[in-house]
């Protein structure tokens, strides 16, 4: 029942890694995880965002840009859409993955209907090592 951007928030404020991995981000969306964000960032985490160019709507990328510890990195022409929502989050040997449908708009964190799943788990189990796996695929990607 909880709001994912409640969720997201939560998770990326106390967490060391955070990458958030979202097709669309569009700045009414992203504002309302940057308060999250900028603690964690004070905090000396590490954060990671991933979207796509033609998606990464008017606003995003400054907004992102103006922020030290963040990288944000967008696919471009010549690489396959990335349609992916994965939320990953790392605290010492411990990881949380939200995985679902919520893109980092207004409507998937608030207001539209949108499902995800939540895994946990530590660094020596068989979904880590899925997670990173996938997770080194997104890095690999073509970015503009």
């Amino acid at each position: 029942k909880r709001k994912h951007v409640h969720v997201l928030s939560e998770l990326i404020k106390k967490s060391e890694v955070s990458i958030l991995c979202s097709g669309w981000i569009k700045l009414p969306g992203l504002a309302d995880l940057l308060p999250s964000i900028d603690a964690a960032l004070a905090n000396g985490a590490a954060i990671m965002v991933y979207s796509n160019l033609k998606e990464t709507l008017e606003g995003v990328a400054p907004a992102l840009a103006a922020r030290t510890g963040l990288t944000h990195r967008m696919v471009g022409p010549g690489s396959r859409a990335l349609h992916t929502k994965i939320y990953y989050f790392e605290s010492g040997d411990e990881y949380t993955a939200v995985i679902g449908s919520a893109n980092i708009t207004k409507g998937g964190l608030s207001t539209n209907e949108e499902l995800s799943v939540t895994m946990r788990g530590t660094r020596d189990d068989s979904l880590f090592r899925e997670l990173q796996q996938y997770l080194a695929t997104l890095a690999a990607m073509k970015f503009a």
